[in-house]
């Protein structure tokens, strides 16, 4: 009975010292906008006892310039010898643009959206058929695995209208 008790008492003892040695993560979504250039981009964050983190992918998608990988049980950052260009579409002569018709405006907790099908409806009307917005990528129909825009940030079909306003909106006006 002794050895038992004493047992007991020292298994107390021993996860006793183990929890006191346990830290204690305090993790959150990250509740900052992250821009890019002065754009705001959908780069997920986290917060970890007050300091932020970002997937390491999502902030090369978002800036370029490097590749993220793992082999041989090792993360590969890879940067390229020589910056590479990023093809953009080429703007008319056109200094007359008439204003791209209004799109509605959907509401969700607080924030406004416009469609990705309704951005795909006006694209037709205004004789820009050959480009589509989905997911997070607008791009050339006939070149898919090439996007004009990568990681534009969307809810389901939805796009916050800043970003729409401020990205998506020049790259149409370049566009006709």
């Amino acid at each position: 009975m002794k050895k038992f008790i004493l047992g007991f008492i020292t298994g107390g003892i021993i996860c006793a010292a183990v929890t006191g040695f346990a830290v204690e993560y305090a993790v959150t979504a990250n509740p900052y906008p992250v821009k890019v250039n002065g754009v705001e981009t959908a780069i997920e964050g986290y917060n970890i006892n007050d300091e932020t983190y970002f997937k390491l992918r999502d902030v090369s998608a978002a800036v370029g310039g490097f590749e993220v990988g793992f082999e041989d049980n090792a993360i590969i950052v890879n940067t390229p010898s020589q910056p590479t260009a990023t093809p953009a579409p080429t703007p008319t002569a056109k200094a007359d643009l008439s204003p791209l018709p209004e799109l509605p405006i959907e509401k969700r907790e607080g924030k406004e959206y416009v469609s990705a099908i309704e951005i795909n409806d006006m694209l037709k009307n205004i004789g820009l058929s050959k480009y589509s917005v989905l997911g997070s990528a607008f791009y050339n129909n006939d070149d898919i695995l090439n996007p004009l825009l990568n990681n534009i940030p969307h809810y389901t079909d939805l796009i916050p209208l800043d970003y729409y306003t401020s990205t998506i909106v020049p790259i149409i006006n370049s566009l006709r």
